[in-house]
């Protein structure tokens, strides 16, 4: 996936849930970082010896940091599940609108396959994009600033390093999409030949046995099959 300004659009409404996701995603972050450090100070107190009852209070903050990131994690979850389905929603909407302001001629020049797939398919597989990735891109470039911050107080040079890995793990893939973009259209056009061919054989599957045409339909899916399997 990479940044997308064409769909960012469809974002108008709910930019503020996911600026609200962003933040409850940074605490959770946070609370990882504390969690961290926590189990690091428990461990180093084990292995200085030291005894039972001076671990009951380590251990109690460390379950309650554990306990509280779970809690953000949840409510983050259950905020990018909702902001998904409102833009789903309008974009749903969107494209009706545009389909019946095309008119009948030209959905009947269209596959059915192709049709049900963009409305539907195409539609569902944005969930992730809007309810995760969206978010999850705004966090992984705020983390490594506050984990510098934190890291720097201990040791700045590996705190530079990470912060360089950090920038360069995030920028990579979009580098590479570049370089991929040839091969995802073809991913794409192949999935969408297949699910149009498969969807069109499925309605019509009365009549293409009564044609004794299912053979050579289900020569068509193997090939179609094989094309998709190919691109991936």
């Amino acid at each position: 996936m990479q940044f997308e300004k064409r769909l960012w659009s469809f974002t108008q409404g709910v930019r503020g849930r996911i600026a609200f996701s962003v933040l409850i995603g940074m605490i959770a972050t946070a609370l990882g970082v504390i969690r961290l450090a926590l189990l690091g100070w428990l461990i180093g107190l084990i292995f200085l010896g030291q005894p039972a009852d001076e671990l009951v209070m380590p251990i109690i903050f460390a379950a309650l940091v554990m306990l509280m990131r779970g809690i953000f994690e949840h409510w983050r979850t259950m905020t990018a599940h909702e902001t998904s389905a409102i833009v789903q929603k309008q974009l749903r909407r969107r494209l009706f609108e545009k389909i019946v302001s095309l008119g009948p001629g030209y959905t009947g020049r269209q596959r059915s396959g192709e049709l049900v797939l963009t409305l539907v398919d195409g539609v569902e597989q944005l969930e992730t994009y809007f309810g995760e990735y969206l978010p999850q891109l705004l966090i992984s470039a705020l983390t490594p600033l506050m984990i510098f911050a934190f890291v720097a107080f201990l040791d700045f040079p590996v705190a530079i390093i990470l912060l360089v890995a950090a920038f360069v793990s995030l920028a990579a893939p979009s580098l590479w999409h570049k370089f991929d973009t040839k091969r995802s259209l073809e991913r794409q056009q192949a999935y969408a030949a297949f699910a149009s061919d498969f969807l069109d054989g499925i309605q019509g599957l009365a009549t293409l046995k009564s044609f004794g045409q299912s053979g050579s339909r289900i020569d068509l899916l193997k090939k179609r099959s094989f094309e998709l399997f190919r691109s991936t």
